[in-house]
């Protein structure tokens, strides 16, 4: 893996990247002692060299770059109001530029109808059918393999209050797995998520992971659907992928704090990267 903002690889010919849009978690912060990390919420960008392909439609959203030519799409894990923020602001920035948004029914509402809830009055003054016919909506069911363009895409769902979905990108042999808002335990349950995680994300090049909390937060929060950097560290051992990113950070946890966690997880010294995602990052898988 290259990372733009910190190396190159000259020898690094694989056309497709991910940039970190926004990875906070449940709620968008704005302050001096957020910065470096960043505030905005959920959204990541992966690109080809004809696709552009978003994941959540945070506030990160108003950090897309111009993609040129590529073909939009939209994929949304689930419609948690810190997931789709930003759609509105992404919506009337398309300029009858065409984009497929694709997302799974839940409590018996498509993916259109669920965004409509939000993107209409009195929450918003434009409703989505205002924003023109440029906009393809795509139901895909919880377990599902489709393409889009030359990217293969596979789903899992996700162990999360009201459900969400993990998405698997694969371009030739190169895979990525988005798997935010993800609980890596199930309450008086035999089954284990984190082990389900590992064999869908095998042979993946890098792994986002869900690590909003601290294994000592997490004592608290049981069940909210969110899960720590030390099951990010198992995971790696498990499925022994060398590039995971820890996203979906708390608001409340500071640069300072994130790095004091990055220090330890340094420590450890695991062979492998393991990290805490900074907003604006790019790379090269």
């Amino acid at each position: 893996m290259t990372c733009i903002n910190q190396y190159t690889n000259p020898k690094s010919t694989n056309n497709m990247s991910i940039t970190i849009l926004g990875s906070r978690g449940s709620m968008p912060v704005s302050s001096p002692e957020t910065a470096r990390y960043g505030g905005n919420t959920s959204c990541y960008l992966i690109e080809t060299d004809s696709e552009a392909i978003i994941i959540d439609a945070g506030t990160g959203i108003m950090r897309l770059p111009d993609i040129g030519d590529r073909h939009l799409s939209l994929l949304i894990t689930h419609t948690h109001i810190d997931h789709i923020l930003g759609l509105p602001i992404l919506l009337s920035a398309l300029k009858g530029k065409e984009i497929s948004i694709y997302g799974v029914t839940r409590d018996g509402l498509t993916v259109k109808q669920q965004l409509e809830r939000y993107v209409s009055t009195p929450l918003w003054p434009v409703t989505i059918d205002k924003y023109g016919d440029n906009i393809d909506f795509h139901e895909i069911a919880e377990v599902a393999t489709f393409a889009i363009g030359e990217v293969d895409v596979t789903t899992m769902p996700s162990n999360h209050p009201g459900g969400a979905t993990i998405y698997k990108l694969t371009n030739n042999v190169v895979s990525v797995t988005v798997a935010t808002d993800f609980e890596h335990e199930i309450a008086e349950s035999d089954q284990d998520p984190l082990y389900s995680l590992a064999d869908f994300a095998a042979g993946s090049r890098m792994i986002l992971y869900d690590s909003q909390y601290t294994p000592e937060e997490y004592k608290k929060c049981r069940g909210y659907g969110h899960s720590t950097y030390e099951k990010a560290i198992e995971l790696q051992k498990i499925t022994n992928v060398n590039e995971i990113l820890l996203v979906h950070h708390a608001p409340n946890h500071t640069d300072e704090f994130l790095e004091s966690l990055q220090r330890q997880i340094d420590a450890l010294e695991l062979g492998a990267h393991i990290i805490f995602a900074s907003e604006g990052y790019t790379f090269l898988l």
